[in-house]
């Protein structure tokens, strides 16, 4: 007896198919697995060392040079990790032949906006996203979401480029922020250096009491300061240029110049913080006004697209009825 034979058109499957159950799968696995709902609680000796001052102080400095998770998940960041990191620096190493590495200017960049991210992990950070740059139009074209038609191989490449340079952006977008944070912080704190001042203090013990009793970017780099010229490895003004050169801020720069003039020609302290406190107040009110009128400029698209059209309609709609009525 010859049974029917029985054939598979595997050109009729849809291949939504199998890519929904996929990505469903994976957004199950991921979810599971991220923050916060997989993430594990410490135990009691954790917490316990959290408490501790020293403990603390410890933990910062080591964390300062152990290299940041790029992924929540452990399982993801022990399978993914090492291979992004080969390929970051592979690609940094191939870079640098060309001049395009980066070098020392990435590196201070990452340390202040992104400290404890490494050359290479950034340069795999890089890779990563162009990947999914890569992918996602053809993915589209998978899946069939194409408003506009199949996606072209060139939008393939320009989503590869775009993924490429994201991780540069976001830098420069985070640099350009802190460089924004420490205009608005410095008024404030020569104003509390020039009081520490007018009070007897030296410059030294005036930048320690004012790195105690404030918060913030600036403060943080004056503990730095504070910290060098406590391990007697640089001096006061020295720390401060350091700390300028570092930030690569004008505003930093300029008070360093000036603190270094007054520390070396004996110029009153007092007058020299309230000179460039109330310079470094009118860039403040200036900026302020800038990013006013930046905000109004960027107003105009959503305000032209979705709140004139409706008003628009809204007054016109009864008006046509109107005439349509006495017309018919």
């Amino acid at each position: 007896m010859n049974l029917p034979m029985i054939t598979l058109d595997t050109g009729a499957l849809d291949p939504r198919l199998l890519i929904w159950p996929l990505l469903f799968g994976l957004g199950v696995y991921l979810l599971l697995t991220a923050q916060p709902i997989g993430r594990p609680r410490p135990d009691l000796a954790e917490r316990l060392r959290r408490l501790d001052v020293e403990e603390r102080i410890r933990a910062e400095v080591v964390g300062q040079d152990r290299p940041r998770p790029v992924f929540a998940s452990a399982l993801l960041e022990g399978m993914l990790r090492p291979m992004l990191d080969d390929l970051g620096r592979l690609l940094r190493s191939v870079l640098e032949r060309f001049g395009l590495g980066g070098g020392q200017e990435l590196e201070r960049k990452l340390g202040i906006a992104r400290p404890g991210v490494e050359p290479a992990q950034f340069f795999g950070e890089k890779v990563a996203s162009a990947l999914i740059g890569l992918g996602l139009f053809p993915l589209m074209n998978g899946l069939g979401t194409h408003p506009f038609g199949v996606w072209p191989v060139w939008t393939w490449l320009a989503g590869l480029a775009v993924g490429f340079l994201a991780p540069d952006w976001e830098l420069e977008r985070r640099l350009a922020a802190r460089r924004t944070q420490v205009v608005m912080e410095l008024p404030i704190l020569l104003d509390m250096l020039a009081i520490a001042a007018s009070a007897g203090l030296a410059l030294e013990q005036g930048l320690s009491v004012v790195a105690r009793q404030s918060q913030g970017a600036v403060a943080r780099e004056l503990g730095q300061v504070i910290r060098e010229m406590a391990l007697g490895q640089r001096s006061v003004v020295e720390a401060l240029e350091a700390m300028a050169e570092r930030n690569a801020v004008p505003e930093l720069t300029s008070l360093a110049g000036q603190l270094r003039a007054a520390h070396e020609q004996g110029i009153p302290l007092v007058q020299t913080l309230s000179t460039q406190a109330e310079a470094l107040r009118e860039k403040k009110r200036l900026r302020v006004v800038e990013e006013g009128g930046k905000a109004s400029v960027r107003m105009v698209l959503p305000v032209a697209l979705f709140i004139l059209p409706v008003l628009f309609v809204v007054l016109l709609l009864p008006a046509t009825l109107e005439l349509m009525h006495l017309g018919g």
